[in-house]
Formats: structure tokens, C-alpha cells, sequence
């Protein structure tokens, strides 16, 4: 019997361990698996339809990255909103948004991470927050916008890559869609009966990066979300002391959440933080 147990124990061990070795060796692609059916060409095609200008940005460690700069027709000072996307997406996804941004006098600045449709290299949390200081560069140095008439815009995973820019540029305002307090909360939630905290290499901890943004915040969320759930959102409007947060009932992690009825309270927000007559 206590041999049997004693195997029985072993097999459990051994189990879990090469699950978890699983997991570890293929966290890579669940972090960042990409857009499915995007390509260069594609992008380009939709960049000369919608009047975007094509970026190549260089980063400080060697990648190029690929991007759009849509400019808005405006009478003041400009005023430009830097989106990083989710870990599935890509510029396509939000031309609602970029649209919405333009008519009302913002730019719109947006890349593609190292390893993404038209982009060097391959992702890692650490080069993301490269990519994301170099874009910011760019927004300042080539592009010539204020610091402070720049508004960071993260969604899902680009809500945590937006944060850490926030802590480390001091943008005008911060905006956190559909994201998380960190990877390592999302994956004990995902792989409860698994010990994969240690065994993340891309942990991602938007929450301990709090008390390191100064700048004005909005938290929005999608009440049904079943990618992040709905606390997570709730979490970092508290960590944040978020100055709006948006919650809508019954709305999905892919559905569009700052657009339609709640597009009116993001840009209250944004006009709010980043006036259009402001310096």
C-alpha cells in the first residue's frame, strides 16, 4: 500500500512538473501570439486608404518598428494620443477609435511591437517597454509634441506596457482599457492548481508601478469580460486613485468598449486633461 501511494505520489509530481515545463516553454506564445492574417502589405494597403502616414522607428536596442501616424486637421496646439495594443492585435483593430480621435483633434500614433506584421525582431516584456520608449521618442523628437499634450492609451496587454511609459515619461494622461494588474495575477486565476509564478518570464506587473505615475487616469472596463475579468479593472482604478472609471455592463474583453455610448466620457477625459487651446 505504501508503495503503491509512494508511485501514485511520484507520478503526481512528475506530472505537474512537466506540465508546468509545458507551460514555461510555451508562456512565449500565449503572451504574444500575434495578429492572425496581417501582413505588411495588408497594412500598407489599409494605411493609404485611411491617410496614414507609414513609420519605421528604430529602437534603442537595434529593432525597427512599424507604425502609423494619422494627423488631425486642427486649429490649436497638437495634441496626440499613443496607443499600444493588446497581444492579438494590430493597427487595424481600432480604426473606430482612430477615427473618433481625429474628428475630435487628436492624433493618432500607433506601432506594432518588435515581432508583430511589419516590425523586427521578437517579443518580450522587456522589449516592449523598449518599443514603447522609442515611439515616445519619436512622438517628441521627430513629431514635436509637447510631453505633457501626449496621452498614453493601453489596451489589454498594451494597458501594462502603457505604464511603465507612464512611469518612466510623464505623459499628459493615461488611459487603461480592458487590462490587468499583472500577468502573474491573471495566470495564478488561469492556473490556479499550478505553481507558475516563478516560472513566468513576462510578468508584467502594471499594479507596482502605481505610485510612479503622476499624470491624471482613466480605468475603463468591460463589465462581461472573459479574457480579464472585471476586478482587475476595479483593482487599478483603486491602485491608480483613477481620476474617471468606466464600467460597462455586458461588454466582452473584444468588444469596443471607448466608443459608441461611452465615447463621450473618454473625451471628456481626454479634453479634460489635454485641452484643445492648452500649450
Amino acid at each position: 500500500m505504501a508503495r503503491a501511494f509512494a508511485i501514485v505520489s511520484i507520478a503526481v509530481i512528475l506530472t505537474g512538473w512537466v506540465t508546468v515545463g509545458f507551460f514555461s516553454t510555451f508562456q512565449r506564445q500565449m503572451v504574444f501570439p500575434g495578429p492572425e492574417g496581417v501582413s505588411e502589405a495588408l497594412l500598407d494597403r489599409a494605411a493609404d486608404q485611411v491617410g496614414a502616414s507609414v513609420l519605421r522607428i528604430p529602437t534603442a536596442d537595434g529593432e525597427t518598428l512599424y507604425g502609423w501616424h494619422r494627423a488631425a486637421v486642427r486649429s490649436g496646439p497638437r495634441r496626440v494620443v499613443l496607443y499600444l495594443h493588446g497581444n492579438a492585435s494590430s493597427l487595424l483593430a481600432q480604426l473606430e477609435l482612430q477615427n473618433l480621435l481625429l474628428s475630435e483633434g487628436w492624433d493618432f500614433l500607433g506601432i506594432h511591437y518588435r515581432g508583430y506584421p511589419g516590425s523586427t525582431g521578437s517579443p518580450s516584456e522587456a522589449g516592449l517597454h523598449e518599443d514603447a520608449m522609442a515611439v515616445w521618442r519619436w512622438a517628441v523628437d521627430a513629431l514635436g509634441a509637447s510631453p505633457s499634450r501626449i496621452a498614453i492609451h493601453g489596451r489589454s496587454l498594451g494597458g501594462a506596457v502603457a505604464v511603465h511609459l507612464a512611469a518612466e515619461a510623464s505623459p499628459g494622461a493615461l488611459v487603461l482599457e480592458s487590462t490587468f494588474t499583472s500577468i502573474v495575477d491573471l495566470a495564478k486565476e488561469r492556473f490556479g492548481w499550478l505553481p507558475v509564478g516563478p516560472f513566468l518570464e513576462h510578468r508584467f506587473m502594471s499594479r507596482d508601478y502605481a505610485g510612479r505615475v503622476s499624470c491624471p487616469v482613466l480605468v475603463a472596463h468591460g463589465g462581461a469580460d472573459s479574457l480579464i475579468d472585471v476586478r482587475h479593472g476595479k483593482e487599478l482604478a483603486r491602485l491608480f486613485r483613477a481620476d474617471e472609471y468606466i464600467e460597462v455592463p455586458g461588454i466582452d474583453h473584444n468588444d469596443m468598449l471607448l466608443v459608441g455610448a461611452t465615447a463621450s466620457r473618454y473625451l471628456r477625459f481626454l479634453e479634460g486633461t489635454i485641452p484643445a487651446t492648452g500649450r
